[in-house]
């Protein structure tokens, strides 16, 4: 078996970024708030983020066997981008400060890289 030579993670350009996001606060409003104020708010902030350069990769909503709180993994949904640069992943989770919505909804970026050994 050869010898698989690991150096130094190397940071990717574009960045690889996961943001997780969390309901919060949502469960305390009415389905009025939802359907009027905070979902046309989530949905525009949404749009916006497929014309700053990034890349949607993929999502991940785990809806399916969950209901209500996060619970201890702190997320109901993911997502996967390619972003030109840390200026613009600080733009998308300012936008919800911005708009008030994180009082709602809580995101959290992190940075990685492909897997070096399903992505050359």
């Amino acid at each position: 078996m050869s010898e698989i030579k690991h150096g130094a993670p190397q940071i990717p350009n574009p960045l690889r970024v996961f943001i997780t996001f969390e309901s919060t606060g949502w469960f305390d409003t009415t389905q009025e708030q939802k359907e009027q104020e905070l979902l046309p708010k989530l949905n525009g902030i949404l749009e916006e983020w497929q014309h700053n350069g990034s890349e949607l990769l993929g999502t991940f909503d785990r809806d399916i066997l969950t209901a209500g709180h996060a619970g201890p993994v702190n997320w109901h949904a993911c997502f996967l981008y390619n972003i030109p640069d840390l200026q613009t992943v600080t733009n998308m989770t300012h936008a919800f400060r911005a708009a008030g919505l994180d009082r709602y909804f809580r995101l959290e970026a992190s940075i990685g890289r492909p897997f070096f050994l399903l992505e050359k």
